[in-house]
């Protein structure tokens, strides 16, 4: 029996998530005003659960032709331009699903054991404040949140969102004041709750140089965690958006202003990067200028160059799958496990 029983824990472990991040690696916000985490009802609406993966990122760099006269000759310099596009290979949308629908599950067993109940995406819409919101179902996958990264919701889950562009993208309202704490005062200070994560497997830098008329682009392969990640970099074309958030966050009640009375979160310190995941840690593009030279004619000439410009946008980083995904099985794990008994020891009576 004692035999059986240790084979039984090893087998708890090998299909635990592993550990990933330390004590140091996370931030833990814990604010409690006015005894708000007991007073409150014991009811989380889960207004949001996702987490964005980076499948693709691109940048380019350009130079512009030149021509030089002199007496003898006429120098002409053709214009440069490197563009480089690099994508994910290793894993797909199928292995992001799973990850999500996994660490939902447990986050959602954690919070009723703890004695919580769920708001449903129904019950809340009851609510005035939601009178224009529509509801979502989770488990498919969407490519329009942010240029480059597909968000997964877990499959079960329902939720609201205020607005749905024509690309698909979801607006979850607030603009530039977090409107959380009012909301959840309008439904009756319940817990409101956002579990979210951004991983970011690249970062492109584009370069420019006049002198000897080159472009370069060079990609670092970096997979991580980040606490804030802007959407819009090396990506102009998407304009302005909100930044993305990696946390576990529960808010309740309206203090002075728009600040809540109750709010337990964690989040990364910092970035954190996951080693041996990916087979190169660099890539890089160059582009150098060509020199065509004429020697002057008793007539004028027309001069006419093409093929000035080269477009790299098929480089691939090819992961080792299992790694990839225990390195971001094993954060959100070990973000929620963190932000579950931060809450919890905030809301003991």
């Amino acid at each position: 029996m004692k035999t059986l029983f240790l084979a039984f824990l090893l087998l708890l472990v090998e299909l635990a998530p592993p550990t990933v991040l330390s004590e140091k690696d996370i931030k833990t916000t814990s604010f409690n005003k006015k005894n708000q985490g007991s007073k409150a009802p014991k009811k989380v609406f889960i207004r949001s659960f996702n987490a964005l993966f980076e499948v693709y990122e691109e940048a380019s760099a350009k130079t512009s032709s030149r021509r030089s006269d002199r007496a003898d000759r006429t120098t002409f310099t053709s214009g440069t331009m490197t563009k480089m596009g690099v994508q994910i290979a290793g894993v797909d949308v199928d292995d992001f699903q799973k990850i999500i629908n996994d660490a939902y599950a447990t986050y959602v067993k954690q919070l009723t054991s703890q004695g919580f109940e769920i708001m449903s995406a129904d019950e809340a819409s009851k609510y005035e404040y939601f009178a224009e919101w529509t509801k979502v179902k989770g488990g498919a996958s969407s490519d329009a949140q942010a240029a480059g990264y597909v968000m997964v919701t877990p499959v079960g889950f329902e939720y609201l969102v205020k607005k749905i562009s024509a690309s698909g993208k979801q607006k979850m309202g607030g603009g530039l004041l977090d409107n959380t704490p009012k909301m959840s005062k309008e439904m009756d200070n319940v817990f409101i709750a956002d579990v979210n994560f951004v991983f970011p497997f690249v970062n492109l830098d584009a370069d420019s140089d006049t002198w000897t008329n080159s472009t370069s682009v060079k990609a670092k392969i970096d997979y991580r965690i980040e606490p804030i990640v802007d959407p819009t970099e090396n990506k102009a074309s998407l304009g302005g958006g909100p930044n993305l958030l990696s946390q576990v966050s529960f808010m309740s009640g309206l203090d002075i202003g728009n600040n809540p009375l109750f709010h337990a979160k964690v989040e990364p310190k910092k970035a954190v990067s996951f080693e041996g995941v990916f087979k190169d840690k660099k890539i890089r593009e160059t582009t150098s200028a060509q020199s065509d030279m004429f020697s002057k004619a008793g007539y004028s000439q027309l001069v006419m160059t093409s093929g000035e410009q080269r477009t790299v946008a098929s480089h691939f980083a090819e992961c080792n799958k299992e790694a990839y995904i225990n390195a971001a099985s094993g954060t959100i794990n070990d973000l929620i496990e963190a932000g579950l008994a931060n809450f919890q020891e905030m809301t003991k009576d």
